[in-house]
């Protein structure tokens, strides 16, 4: 996957949708289009997810 695909993640079992802003060896910076309150508070809308639970979604 490349920056600026948009993909889907589950994070403490609820699916968000967010954008690829920057990639690691084994994980990504996501941009979270729909983040929780918690996501918001903690992280400013922005998490380091893992490269095995994100989907690539359909263009």
């Amino acid at each position: 996957m490349e920056t600026k695909s948009s993909v889907t993640f589950t994070w403490e079992n609820k699916a968000f949708d967010g954008v690829i802003e920057q990639e690691y060896e084994n994980s990504f910076l996501v941009q979270v289009a729909n983040p929780s309150k918690e996501m918001i508070e903690k992280y400013n809308g922005r998490m380091i997810v893992s490269k095995k639970i994100c989907k690539k979604n359909a263009s």
